[in-house]
């Protein structure tokens, strides 16, 4: 009893797929990615088809690399998961070969047919799945809460009830128009999102994060609460290129935390340094979270101004959380690393400063007016071509298949 309800609390773990099937996983990710550049910059789709078809391709991919439980097998996935991945895979296939009627016909005029129903319901399920494995019971709550209030609403008091609400006028408004699932954030998540989360993970892989930290912790690291301070100026220079707070304790966090255990901090004040830290990290521009590609498409406000409206309070929180651990730090008598834990400025610019430019060339390029997908996906490219300017940090086809690690750099040139 435990063990299940264990199961439907708590997120899944993430796989590591090898040989033929991680390969072919790995294959699959790589032609999404290319068909969502090729469908942003090159040619023109249907909004509503490419969402389509990028969340069920998505999906199927999720559930072969996610878990049902935390303690589900990481070797291989379940036969529930090819269940799923195959249903999400259907379902897509049935949305693209119908778009053309779906498309065109008008919302609860045209009544649904039933393999419309179908495929529909199998979708919303996936979805609600999906993030109950990838978020946890929390959200996928929250979810189930609003869904069941449309469907069951009308059996509450004056106040909270309303008008009966059918199951296919639900599905019809959900799942067949731009109101509900296919809307604007998984629209942006289609798009924009997924663009720049591209360009800071060739970024990140080429050595952008290791440079970033050495930077932070030569700029900070021998100072009065040294490794806290490495943690707020390095989680806050990959939040510019990742916009992921989740990416940036992951990144950051591994490499901060144990330094600050090891020179006294609590467990509970290294954790809060490098969340405080790493949450800031969707706020800095140019490449902020996903809340900023979604307020330009709901304002119609270019995310040029949005990013530039964000840059003074970004760099206030940023400074409020520095002042705060600095004090904490003098107050609690938390020394710095010693020089031969810190990396001198001037190799560390001189072996890494080249990560600058896409960066550079991003801001550049947004300040100009181009559209968010076409800096995104040219900035990628600058990353790709400044990362063979040297050996140390040129990623070969193998480290862009994802099979290798990152390339790592010496402090000292």
């Amino acid at each position: 009893m435990r063990s299940l309800l264990s199961s439907l609390v708590e997120t899944g773990a993430r796989r590591r797929l090898t040989g033929k099937l991680g390969t072919a996983v790995h294959g699959v990710a790589a032609l999404i990615a290319i068909a969502v550049i090729y469908t942003t910059t090159v040619v023109y789709v249907d909004l509503f088809v490419m969402t389509v078809v990028f969340l069920s391709a998505i999906l199927a991919l999720l559930f072969l690399m996610y878990t049902a439980a935390p303690n589900g097998r990481r070797d291989r996935p379940s036969a529930l998961d090819w269940l799923f991945s195959a249903a999400s895979i259907a379902a897509g296939v049935y949305f693209f070969v119908e778009s053309g009627r779906i498309v065109e016909r008008i919302t609860l005029l045209f009544p649904l047919e039933a393999p419309d129903l179908i495929a529909a319901s199998v979708l919303l399920v996936l979805t609600i799945e999906a993030t109950r494995r990838t978020v946890g019971i929390g959200l996928t709550s929250v979810v189930a809460v609003f869904v069941l209030y449309n469907l069951f609403g009308h059996n509450l008091p004056a106040g909270l009830g309303f008008r009966e609400v059918s199951y296919n006028h639900f599905l019809d408004i959900m799942m067949f128009t731009t109101d509900g699932l296919f809307g604007v954030p998984l629209r942006v998540a289609a798009t924009y999102a997924f663009l720049f989360v591209l360009f800071g993970t060739f970024l990140s892989r080429a050595g952008g994060a290791d440079f970033f930290y050495n930077f932070a912790s030569a700029l900070a690291g021998r100072k009065v609460g040294g490794p806290a301070k490495i943690a707020v100026i390095s989680s806050g220079l990959y939040g510019t290129m990742s916009g992921s707070p989740t990416s940036d304790v992951v990144t950051t966090g591994s490499i901060t935390i144990p330094i600050m255990r090891r020179l006294g901090y609590s467990k509970s004040l290294s954790g809060s340094v490098e969340v405080a830290a790493s949450t800031g990290g969707s706020l800095l521009p140019p490449v902020m979270g996903s809340a900023a590609f979604i307020m330009a498409e709901y304002t119609g406000i270019e995310y040029r101004d949005i990013a530039i409206a964000g840059i003074v309070p970004a760099l206030l929180y940023y400074l409020c959380v520095y002042t705060q651990i600095h004090l904490r730090s003098r107050k609690m008598g938390l020394g710095g690393l010693s020089a031969e834990e810190t990396p001198r400025l001037r190799a560390t610019l001189s072996n890494g400063g080249l990560f600058i430019i896409p960066l550079v060339a991003l801001s550049v390029a947004l300040i100009l007016g181009y559209s968010p997908t076409y800096v995104a996906a040219v900035a990628t490219v600058v990353v790709l071509l400044v990362s063979a300017v040297k050996p140390s940090t040129r990623m070969s086809l193998t480290a862009i298949w994802g099979h290798s690690a990152r390339p790592r750099y010496a402090w000292s040139g």
